[in-house]
Parts: structure tokens; sequence; C-alpha cells
């Protein structure tokens, strides 16, 4: 189920081209440019997972890559929480502004530029490595923790930033006042 919810709002939330043409956020709002670049190149990770299991899964390795995929979920669970939290949010605040056509448009663009990310990092894989040793070495590194959200990470702080952000009750704001 979680898989599901993450990769429809992965979808929703791209790299870079949002990020960048983002307006100012209004004063107290919680989207940002570093978060929504965050929070994007978190959604092209979660849509380049998804890409790179239906790429590489086959009849032998169903089972070992769908536990894979489930022990990274449960590692970064936090993260992926707070993700779906933040893009859901960022489309709320846009749905509450934009005309029909603008909302549509927006999602619209989310999705593509997303997807075409997704698509690019897949690509450089297999073109570098080809499709069999690009599976293996994806599904290694994905299962050794390598692409955990952890310190040292690109996005680590900013990604933690958020989660702290998202963790914090009202009480801790009154109590830090």
């Amino acid at each position: 189920m979680l898989k599901h919810s993450l990769l429809a709002i992965a979808l929703m939330l791209p790299i870079g081209a949002y990020a960048a043409s983002a307006k100012k956020p209004e004063t107290g709002s919680p989207f940002t440019k570093a978060r929504n670049q965050a929070a994007g190149n978190l959604s092209t990770n979660i849509v380049t997972m998804q890409k790179m299991v239906n790429l590489c899964r086959n009849d032998k390795n169903a089972d070992n890559i769908k536990t894979s995929v489930n022990n990274w979920q449960t590692r970064n669970k936090a993260f992926l929480q707070m993700h779906f939290g933040y893009v859901s949010a960022l489309v709320e605040s846009v749905q509450e502004k934009a005309t029909p056509e603008e909302l549509a448009k927006f999602k619209e663009n989310l999705v593509k530029v997303n997807t075409e990310n997704a698509n690019t990092i897949v690509k450089t894989l297999v073109d570098k490595d080809g499709k069999d040793l690009a599976c293996e070495k994806y599904f290694t590194y994905l299962d050794g923790g390598e692409m955990d959200i952890k310190p040292g990470k690109p996005d680590y702080a900013t990604l933690k930033e958020m989660l702290d952000f998202a963790n914090k009750t009202p009480s801790d704001s009154k109590t830090k006042k």
C-alpha cells in the first residue's frame, strides 16, 4: 500500500524544474526552493526505483527485488511519510490558489519532469553497464543501504530538517519561543 502511494506522490514532484521556477514562499510557508528541490530529488529516486524494478524484475529475481524495495522502504519510512505529507500539502497549496487549468498544468509538468529525470537516470545506468549489470549493481546498492536517506547523502540535511519540522508538535513551538 505504501509503495503505490509513494509512487503516485513521487510522480507529482520533480527535481529542479519546479523548484527553480517556484515563486518565493509566502511568509511562514513551509514550501521553499531547497525543500522543493530535496522533495523533488526524492521523488525522482522513488520513480527511478520503480522503473528499475519494472526493467529488472523477472521470474528468478522477483522475490529478491520485492524484498529489496520493501527493506528500503522500511529503513526510510519516516522520510517517505514526510515526503508524502509535504507533496500532498504542496499540491493542496497550489490547488487553493490556482484555477483548474493552472492546477492541471502544474500537475502535468510535475509528472513530465519527474518521469523524464527518472528515464534519464535509468538510461544512463543501462548505457554504462548494460541491463543485467545495471540491475545487479542497482539492487546490490539498494540492499546495502547505499541509497538510504542518511548523513552524507545529497539532500540529507534538508530532508532531515523537513522531517524535524513535520514532527514538531505545537508544544515544541511554544517551548522554543
